[in-house]
């Protein structure tokens, strides 16, 4: 059984257009068919967020943690600051008397401006004796307290604190004894358990060897006594009683001043039973001035009226001997 073949298509040859002919026009194509409308499409929901996503810390809000703990360092700073300032202090009279200074080594004219040219230092350099004045001051203050404690150290080695008081200022050393550790009221000598301690006294103040003034004092009530007529010579016997032991003691009479006040010089209220006590009381007083001198005329100090070539000799403080044992008479 034989199959026939399909018979191949010939095509005819399509004629080339003659030279000069005009092109064949093709045929337009037509409308182009509508498409067809697109349906509306879906929201799409947006992906679920996973558990794993949202594990963590939240986000932080605000300034970061350091920024408070780099407050609270300003924070005390600034009031230790503040602390300095407020426990600082100016003296106004003491600044004000550096400024002064410095302005007239400088040259200025209290315009507030240094000159350009500052005039030459005329001031000359100090002079020795110069330099042993200042030096002389200390060595007297020194001294005053040489002697104030050694007459503290009496006071306590003999109990006699609540009695007797030393007392230092610029003027000079003061030991006040009141009138009840010596005296009866209204009388003039002293008793005999008070002569042993003013002897021990009087040994202290010779081997001090400076000019004393010894001055009684009373309150301001008036004595009604046939042996004394005022207060003031009341006290004046007192003074003179003590000044008289201490001379006894050894002490050189030279060397001693008596003065008496009464009333007239108190240290406490005589409107107090208290005030009055201070009142009435016996004073050994050493004023800077006399220990001044006395360490001018050892060679410690210079001499003013030998000029001021000579500096001080080298020697000890005030007081300068040792006491005598109790009994021994002193030069």
């Amino acid at each position: 059984m034989s199959s026939s073949a399909p018979a191949a298509e010939v095509l005819e040859p399509v004629p080339e257009p003659a030279a000069g002919a005009p092109a064949p026009i093709a045929p337009s194509p037509g409308p182009a068919p509508p498409e067809p409308a697109s349906k509306p499409k879906k929201k799409e929901s947006p992906p679920p967020v996973l558990e794993e996503e949202s594990a963590g810390p939240p986000p932080e809000e605000g300034a970061p943690a350091w920024v408070m703990t780099f407050g609270d360092l300003m924070s005390l700073l600034l009031t230790f600051f503040i602390l300095l300032f407020s426990m600082s202090s100016i003296e106004v009279e003491k600044f004000k008397a550096v400024a002064a200074s410095f302005r007239e080594a400088l040259g200025e004219e209290g315009t507030g401006v240094i000159s350009e040219v500052p005039p030459p230092m005329t001031q000359e350099p100090a002079k020795p004796e110069e330099v042993y004045v200042d030096s002389g001051a200390g060595q007297v203050s020194a001294a005053m307290s040489d002697i104030a404690n050694v007459l503290q150290q009496f006071v306590q080695e003999n109990d006699l604190s609540e009695q007797v008081d030393v007392s230092q200022d610029d003027a000079g050393v003061y030991l006040r004894i009141q009138d009840m550790a010596l005296f009866r009221p209204g009388s003039s000598d002293i008793e005999a358990a008070s002569v042993e301690i003013v002897q021990r006294l009087g040994l202290i103040l010779q081997a001090i060897q400076v000019p004393l003034v010894v001055s009684g004092h009373t309150d301001d009530i008036p004595i009604r006594s046939p042996i004394f007529h005022s207060n003031w010579e009341l006290s004046a016997a007192r003074a003179a009683g003590v000044a008289r032991l201490l001379v006894e003691t050894g002490h050189e009479p030279q060397s001693m001043t008596v003065e008496a006040y009464g009333e007239y010089r108190p240290i406490g209220d005589n409107a107090s039973p208290e005030g009055r006590a201070q009142n009435r009381r016996v004073e050994l007083y050493y004023s800077r001035q006399s220990i001044e001198d006395t360490m001018r005329d050892r060679g410690l100090l210079p001499d003013e009226s030998a000029g001021a070539d000579t500096p001080p000799a080298q020697g000890g403080d005030v007081p300068a001997a040792t006491p005598a044992e109790p009994g021994t008479p002193g030069a």
